[in-house]
């Protein structure tokens, strides 16, 4: 019998990933849609899971707004939820908003609910259970999650995106946004 080393799971399991990517790509039938750093967010309005409408960016003035895709069953951001809960409890009080966008699949909202809950993340949350056909998903082009924006909630102009909105670009990102308020 042949022994199997580590690298050989790793290509294997890297190789699963970019296929599954490709499947999810070609379901979502993405658009050539992109967001960059200072074009405007499109506006839209939605039911949050506790059943609130919320209005983008009308409900937002006065302050920076954090557009985050993302999944429970996502590694990725999984990985990035602390980050985004110490941004929170740093920023939040000066006027930072997040509003999570789920990609969770059919059937996830209690899994979601639990998963907010044990993770402390307190800021609303968008579930419509249509996986990478989300309807917010679609509309902003999402085809691989986590994706963050950083968004002026006066504007909605992107001010961050990419890996500015992520991991250790975020903090930054979000205190260059409030002094920016604060100045104006």
């Amino acid at each position: 019998m042949k022994t199997l080393n580590a690298s050989y799971f790793i290509t294997m399991a890297c190789a699963w990933a970019v296929l599954n990517l490709s499947i999810s790509r070609v379901v979502a039938q993405e658009p050539n849609v992109a967001y960059a750093t200072g074009q405007k967010a499109p506006p839209f309005e939605v039911k949050t899971t506790d059943g609130k409408t919320v209005k983008f960016p009308g409900d937002f003035k006065g302050k920076v707004v954090l557009l985050d895709f993302w999944a429970t069953w996502c590694g990725p951001c999984k990985a990035e939820v602390p980050n985004i809960t110490a941004a929170y409890k740093q920023y939040h009080s000066q006027g930072l908003e997040i509003l999570g966008i789920s990609l969770d699949r059919e059937n996830a909202k209690a899994t979601l609910a639990v998963f907010t809950k044990d993770n402390n993340m307190p800021w609303p949350q968008v579930y419509d259970g249509k996986f990478w056909r989300a309807a917010l998903a679609v509309q902003y082009g999402v085809h691989s999650i986590p994706m963050a924006l950083l968004v002026d909630g006066d504007s909605g102009i992107i001010l961050a995106e990419g890996d500015e909105a992520r991991g250790p670009g975020l903090a930054p990102a979000i205190k260059k946004a409030l002094a920016a308020k604060k100045k104006n």
